[in-house]
């Protein structure tokens, strides 16, 4: 008995990070890149170096949250889309409260902690779609292209949409346009501030054991009635894949801009 129940114990383990890993993991790798990009852009720049960028993917950081709060039922207390007046150095906010017994408003938490990943990715393809459509276009199609093999899925979903970022971004024909450069600037400003802060974690902690205990009770209810959900975790690690790809657009213009703040550090 002991050890039927740390095996449901370890499969909802698992099962959460099928529902959050792709978001935790696209959030860690954002706030490392980001976090190095800041240091060189104030080292050389100084405030203004960020403020520059804030005025843009500040308020679409915060539109993330704002819009999560709305979708999970969270009451707004307090709002900031961007200010450079506040004496925390913070440049924007949105202050939420929820009821504590909703399971519902609990497991927002997390959601709403990673909002940022969905408006700042989201800013990015709509711009793309209206700047560079010839480029939207061949990143969706390499999004449509199926692997052989099961275990291969999401590797190779990953590798094909960053290999196809690039060709169709950064092509030829688009470094010699106009809107190329405007989408350029925009998705630089965007992905200087798609990166979560501490708070964001910390709320977002919070949903994420939530949501841990919430598919512990999905699977110990399985077990007594011998049900299997094994599909559900299935198709949601399938959507899984297909917003890391997306999110591989932050990524890219994310460490763009790290190499760009190296090289002003050392050539300014």
């Amino acid at each position: 008995m002991e050890n039927d129940i740390f095996t449901v114990f370890r499969l909802s383990l698992f099962e959460t990070f099928y529902v959050t890993g792709s978001l935790i993991l696209v959030g860690i790798v954002l706030g490392l890149l980001e976090n190095r990009a800041n240091f060189y852009v104030q080292s050389t720049f100084g405030r203004k170096g960020i403020l520059v960028t804030a005025w843009i993917g500040t308020p679409i950081h915060e539109l993330g949250h704002l819009l999560m709060c709305y979708v999970f039922r969270h009451k707004i207390t307090k709002l900031k889309l961007f200010s450079r007046k506040e004496k925390d150095g913070t440049l924007g906010y949105v202050n939420h409260s929820w009821n504590p017994k909703s399971l519902y408003q609990n497991i927002g938490n997390f959601f709403i902690g990673m909002g940022p990943i969905f408006s700042g990715t989201a800013a990015l393809i709509i711009g793309m779609h209206l700047l560079l459509p010839d480029s939207f276009a061949r990143v969706t199609d390499y999004l449509t292209l199926e692997p052989a093999q099961p275990d291969q899925y999401i590797l190779t979903k990953i590798f094909t949409l960053t290999a196809g970022l690039f060709q169709s971004i950064f092509s030829l024909e688009n470094l010699f346009s106009l809107n190329f450069w405007i989408y350029f600037a925009l998705a630089i400003a965007i992905s200087s501030h798609i990166a979560l802060s501490k708070e964001d974690l910390k709320g977002a902690g919070r949903g994420f054991v939530t949501i841990l205990f919430f598919i512990l009770l999905i699977n110990l209810v399985a077990f007594v009635f011998n049900a299997d959900f094994s599909g559900l975790f299935a198709e949601i690690l399938a959507l899984n894949v297909y917003l890391v790809a997306f999110s591989m657009i932050s990524i890219v213009f994310s460490l763009i801009r790290l190499v760009l703040s190296v090289f002003a550090y050392y050539l300014v």
